[in-house]
Order: C-alpha cells, then sequence, then structure tokens
C-alpha cells in the first residue's frame, strides 16, 4: 500500500460491475483511512449531481456506482465526447484525489451513536465460552467492548445488519462452527474483528454477548445506521433493558 506522509491512500482501481455499475476499490483490508477515504469519495460523487447515478453503495474499501447506462453515457459524450466509462470513473478519482481538502487526516468525525446493550448472562448467552477460552473474566469483557468506539463498515447479512470494527484482540473470537437456528433480536455479537446487532429474530453464527432493546432496523424508518457511523456501546442492567425494550410487543 502507497501512502503519502498525511497517510492518503492512494492504490485505487477501477472496475466495471456488469453493465449497470463501477466499482472503485482501495485495498482489501478494514482500516479508519480506508472507510474515511470511501466515504469522502462518496460526498463528492454525490456533490456533482451527475445525471444517471441512480445509487451510490461504500463499503469497507469500494464504492459502487449503480447507474442508468443510457443516461450516464449521454452525460459522458456531452461533457467528455469519446470518453467511456472506466476513462470517466478515472477521471473522478483524479479530481477527487486533487482536492484540497483531502490534505487533512483521513478521519471519521462523524457524531458517535450511544447503543445502550445489557450484558446480563440471559443475554450474553456466549459470554461465559468467551471467558473460559480468552481467560479473561465476564466483566473485563465487558468493559473492553464498551470502551471502543467502532466505525460501520458495511450493511448486510440482513436488512439493517452494521458490521463494525474493530474489536480488541483480546476478545476477538470466531464464528460458532455451526449457526444457531434462532438467534434474538437485538442480540450483540462478536466475529473475529467485527462486532455487530441483529436487527431481527434470524439463524445466525456470531459470539452473542449482550442484547440491546433499541431496534435499529424496522420497515418504515429502515436501517438505524449508515456506512461511516461511528458507535460506541454502553452497559445497562436487566431492569433498565426490560423496561426500554423496544422489541417487546414483537
Amino acid at each position: 500500500m502507497k501512502q503519502n506522509e498525511n497517510h492518503r491512500i492512494k492504490d485505487w482501481q477501477v472496475h466495471h460491475l456488469g453493465d449497470h455499475a463501477i466499482v472503485f476499490v482501495l485495498p482489501a483490508i478494514m482500516n479508519e483511512s480506508i472507510i474515511a477515504q470511501i466515504m469522502q469519495f462518496n460526498l463528492f460523487i454525490e456533490s456533482k449531481k451527475i445525471n444517471g447515478i441512480k445509487d451510490r453503495i461504500p463499503s469497507y474499501h469500494s464504492l459502487t456506482i449503480i447507474y442508468d447506462i443510457l443516461l450516464l453515457q449521454k452525460t459522458i459524450l456531452e461533457s467528455f465526447t469519446s470518453m467511456d466509462l472506466i476513462e470517466f470513473g478515472n477521471k473522478l478519482l483524479a479530481e477527487f484525489l486533487d482536492e484540497p481538502t483531502l490534505e487533512k487526516e483521513n478521519k471519521l468525525e462523524n457524531e458517535i451513536i450511544k447503543i445502550p446493550v445489557c450484558y446480563d448472562i440471559d443475554f450474553g448467552i456466549d459470554l461465559k465460552i468467551i471467558s473460559e477460552l480468552k481467560k479473561i473474566n465476564m466483566d473485563e469483557i465487558i468493559k473492553i467492548h464498551t470502551s471502543s468506539i467502532y466505525n460501520v463498515y458495511c450493511l448486510g447479512f440482513m436488512p439493517g445488519f452494521a458490521y463494525m470494527g474493530k474489536v480488541n484482540e483480546l476478545i476477538q473470537i470466531s464464528r460458532h462452527s455451526k449457526p444457531r437456528p434462532l438467534v434474538p433480536a437485538g442480540s450483540v455479537g462478536i466475529a473475529g474483528e467485527q462486532t455487530g446487532i441483529y436487527p431481527m429474530n434470524a439463524p445466525g453464527g456470531w459470539q452473542i454477548i449482550g442484547r440491546t432493546p433499541i431496534k435499529i432496523f424496522d420497515p418504515i424508518h429502515l436501517a438505524k445506521f449508515k456506512v461511516g457511523d461511528r458507535i460506541q456501546f454502553y452497559s445497562i442492567d436487566k431492569a433498565t433493558y426490560l423496561a426500554t425494550n423496544e422489541y417487546s410487543n414483537n
């Protein structure tokens, strides 16, 4: 990976994705500087208001641009004569990388979203196993998990599920080899260097350490989080969880 003195990552690649999308790619690692530059590029594309671009999907180390092929080609021909889509993508990248604001440190400065979690053993059904395997008491696991600020790197797996990282290496643990048939909505889990919240009842193999009373997805308001958000968990007791549980009517 090449970086300048300001850690500005420049190893971009541009590829077609079928006949309706272009993907801009940085090195395939989960890294705060990379996701910061992805989000900056996303905002840059948004600011251009390019006719024909229908959607933008930031994730981990890539930004995918979904387009209407006829409208975008018309826009390109009007502005750049014979330029093809990859040339167009490279021109956008060149303009973006020349922006003077990129001389600043690429860090995510979004407001931190605080999420309550009850780490009671009734909800943190894998806490004891993690404690035994990692040789760390459960209170320390909770302290470590709540002391970090996690970046949202991707939404996927199910509606509203946010992949967040990075989990402190002291409590990183692999997924279960056999997924559970049902993980309750609101369950907070760890899988490797990522943590996440199950938005609804679903099968899953993440190691469950607690549960939040906050709904993070519903069909009306959709996902509570977006890529680039910064999340911090804080511990609540079981009584507080039960009194504030937004899933109780499910």
